[in-house]
């Protein structure tokens, strides 16, 4: 009966999971095919990219996406239109900035990006609050479909970047996305909405911001220290470790500020916390044992090297699964200001963990396992709060 009863209780995260698993089968299946279509530059540029729409996506609509998750069902509508409406002024604006500070091809793939992962994520948490797990499951398996589908399918009709194949995806993702939200009427034409959720946007923003901004700090590292060419190496390690963890604990928040809104269990959410990371843990361990042969059969022989990239940030992103049942309890309680002040130290121990691994290390390769370190701080930072507070 216990275990019944458990399996209810998860059946929503469990099937959520299972998609993005789905998804990340496919880019894990599609990458020996795109390694050797695209070259590493590609790879470097469209890192970058991405690293951009990440940080920019956090503030693009004012977390009126995350503001879903506990908004009032009358309020709801409203604010997917306000959503998009703020995220389109901002992907705009963003686009004629990065395009005189690079090319008007970054800025278009940036501008998309950040535009299509805002009115995904709005209608994903619409319809997660509405309990909709199939919904919420098949966005995420159509997102990664759509991502593969098109950067396999257009080299072999036309000569295109990465970076160009990533503006195309995000293109189909927006129209197919906008025709459903009209199509279905999810949204309500309002401009006061949001005013309801000043506390929430406020108190969430700055921390999703800077966790961001932390978290591609790499990106610019590697481009400036070690070299643009070493960018393609790290972005295909994000590609393979970092995207489908961060959409998982991502969807595992989801859950917990669902759930923790409606009840308070500190201890709860500590439990969670360990239980997540226990398992995870013989997941990141593989990556320690396997050779770079075996990296080199499926990226093909001009990767060479990328084992380390995956050896060096394997253990901060198994830190990472410790994060989201206790960063959501915070999040649903209304105290994003603690974790904003934890990854204000974070950082902090990010750059002196850089400076001082650029001048200990001749190999400024190694400046990287600031990464790790800084991460397994922040996330058991997190654990130590949620286990000191009372119930």
């Amino acid at each position: 009966m216990r275990l019944a009863r458990l399996a209810h209780q998860y059946k929503s995260i469990g099937l959520i999971t299972l998609s993005l698993l789905v998804g990340a089968i496919m880019t894990f299946i599609a990458l020996p095919f795109l390694t050797r279509l695209y070259s590493v530059n590609d790879f470097g540029q469209y890192g970058v990219a991405l690293a951009f729409v990440s940080v920019l996506s956090t503030v693009a609509n004012l977390r009126l996406d995350q503001a879903l998750l506990v908004a009032k069902p009358e309020h709801q509508k409203s604010l997917i239109f306000e959503s998009s409406v703020f995220s389109l002024i901002f992907s705009i604006l963003s686009a004629v900035v990065i395009g005189l500070i690079y090319d008007a091809e970054m800025a278009v793939a940036i501008a998309l990006g950040v535009f299509a992962n805002t009115l995904i994520q709005s209608v994903y948490n619409y319809k997660f609050a509405h309990e909709a797990e199939w919904f919420c499951a098949g966005l995420n398996i159509f997102r990664s479909l759509i991502i593969v589908a098109v950067q396999l399918s257009l080299p072999l009709m036309l000569n295109i970047n990465l970076l160009n194949s990533y503006s195309v995806s995000s293109l189909v993702m927006i129209m197919v996305l906008l025709i459903y939200v009209l199509n279905q009427h999810l949204y309500q034409v309002s401009w006061n909405a949001f005013k309801n959720y000043k506390d929430f946007i406020f108190s969430n923003t700055p921390h999703a911001l800077l966790n961001s901004f932390s978290h591609n700090l790499p990106y610019y590292v590697v481009a400036h220290f070690v070299g643009f060419q070493a960018v393609g190496f790290y972005s295909i390690v994000e590609r393979t470790l970092r995207v489908p963890i961060n959409l998982m604990s991502q969807t595992i928040r989801q859950f917990f500020i669902r759930k923790f809104y409606q009840q308070n269990s500190a201890t709860e959410a500590l439990k969670n916390s360990v239980f997540l990371s226990l398992v995870s843990l013989p997941f990141f361990a593989i990556f320690f044992v396997l050779p770079e042969s075996f990296y080199l059969m499926i990226f093909g022989q001009a990767w060479q090297g990328i084992v380390t990239y995956f050896q060096i940030l394997a253990l901060g992103y198994w830190a990472v699964f410790c994060n989201p049942p206790s960063s959501a309890y915070l999040i649903a309680k209304r105290q994003s200001h603690i974790l904003f002040k934890l990854q204000i130290i974070e950082l902090i121990i990010k750059f002196i963990l850089f400076a001082g691994l650029y001048w200990l290390c001749a190999d400024k390769l190694y400046m990287l396992l600031a990464v790790p370190v800084a991460l397994i701080f922040y996330n058991f930072a997190i654990l130590a709060v949620v286990w000191r507070r009372p119930e």
